[in-house]
């Protein structure tokens, strides 16, 4: 799946500043984020997708998603 556009769905930090009871607390959650490029690895630690890809394979925007935070990792299909 490497070098293919997919869409990465991830858990993300989220800080809640100011003071807050505990039901509240309770209440907040993580975001979910949707990020879509292209694939350049994965393993136990990272997956990386870059933003844009050149034709000699450079790769552009580059970022770094903890392993242990993706939901899932669709390939995208393109038609033509």
């Amino acid at each position: 799946m490497e070098g293919r556009k997919v869409v990465v769905k991830w858990y993300d930090a989220r800080l809640y500043p100011n003071m807050h009871k505990l039901d509240e607390a309770l209440a907040r959650k993580m975001d979910i984020f949707d990020s879509i490029g292209y694939l350049i690895s994965k393993d136990k630690i990272t997956v990386r997708i870059a933003h844009e890809i050149t034709d000699s394979g450079e790769y552009r925007d580059i970022l770094l998603i903890p392993s242990g935070s993706v939901i899932l990792i669709d390939e995208l299909v393109i038609k033509k």
